[in-house]
């Protein structure tokens, strides 16, 4: 993806190609950009992961404990009792409560994983497969039907439809890694560019919900993201790479910042090794009212994941920026 698009701004309800729906109004973050930019970032970043997949060994331990590649891919892939886009979908619609029979995600993965523990790895790749055609169809939804702003529930609260499109980004790019063990080879740009820009916008969209003016950074070699939140919404844009008094984190790369959302590194062993550097901790610091809302949040998807980040860095600024 490139990192010279402009910040992406509100959308016009009648402009072609843009997003539109019940939450229209205040920025939306990179639910406000274009939605056949959205589609293809978050279609290429999918095929992406599916190209990692095939080169497995679902049989292998997989870099997370007790689980085989076999199992990372069963999470992510789409299976006829796990129908998450299309419940977004009905909300976004309006034709299901966003707050209806919410699920505890551990719960709802363990059950998969074992439901499809002897998955083959064609079976593996057509559910992948399968998975793609959905979040296509979704996004075409989105456009045909002008529901692409229009609130779903998170584990975060309602979020438009269209940020937990690209959302999914996010857990691929972490999971991506997971799988290097079991045969995968490294994740290309693409797919730790969308996530690392799903990540950046999810902190954004956390911060607005919360009524916050405040932005920050997340800063790799090739580039990177940042948000701001104010009024009620949220923009996204690449981040200044020079700027130093701007709120930022700053990582070797964008797989370290991946592992250090994820709980995969420690962030106070990253800080000590300068594997991630923290510009302008104070207004860092003015994240900390999320804090609050972090602990007691279920396992699961992307959205959740950002908050975990802000709470690892939240508890090592202090102590360890030197």
């Amino acid at each position: 993806m490139s990192t010279t698009a402009r910040q992406h701004e509100p959308p016009e309800p009648s402009a072609a190609g843009q997003p539109s729906g019940a939450c229209a109004g205040p920025a939306r973050g990179a639910a406000s950009a274009p939605v056949p930019d959205q589609r293809a970032r978050a279609l290429a970043a999918w095929d992406a992961f599916r190209a990692l997949a095939a080169a497995i060994d679902p049989d292998a331990p997989s870099r997370l404990p007790g689980w085989t590649g076999r199992d990372v891919v069963v999470h992510l892939a789409s299976w006829p009792e796990e129908p998450l886009l299309a419940r977004l979908l009905d909300e976004a619609r309006g034709t299901r409560p966003i707050d209806a029979d919410p699920r505890d995600q551990d719960t709802a993965n363990a059950a998969l994983v074992t439901a499809h523990r002897d998955a083959t790895h064609g079976m593996l790749l057509n559910a992948l497969d399968d998975g793609r055609a959905r979040l296509d169809e979704a996004f075409s939804a989105a456009v045909d039907e002008g529901i692409g702003l229009a609130p779903t529930g998170s584990q975060v609260g309602p979020v438009p439809l269209l940020t937990q499109l690209g959302a999914i980004a996010y857990e691929l790019a972490v999971h991506a890694a997971d799988l290097v063990p079991c045969g995968a080879p490294p994740a290309p740009a693409q797919l730790t560019d969308a996530g690392l820009l799903a990540l950046t916008d999810t902190a954004g969209a956390l911060a607005a919900r919360h009524g916050l003016t405040a932005g920050a950074a997340l800063v790799v070699p090739s580039g990177g993201w940042s948000f701001g939140a104010a009024h009620g919404g949220w923009t996204v844009a690449p981040a200044d790479t020079a700027a130093r008094k701007a709120p930022a984190v700053r990582a070797r790369s964008a797989a370290v910042l991946l592992d250090a959302s994820a709980g995969r590194r420690a962030v106070p062993a990253l800080l000590l090794a300068r594997e991630l550097k923290l510009d302008n901790i104070a207004g860092l610091l003015a994240l900390a009212p999320l804090l609050d809302h972090v602990p007691g949040l279920p396992g699961g998807p992307a959205l959740k994941i950002a908050a975990g980040w802000l709470n690892g860095v939240g508890r090592a600024l202090t102590r360890l920026q030197r």
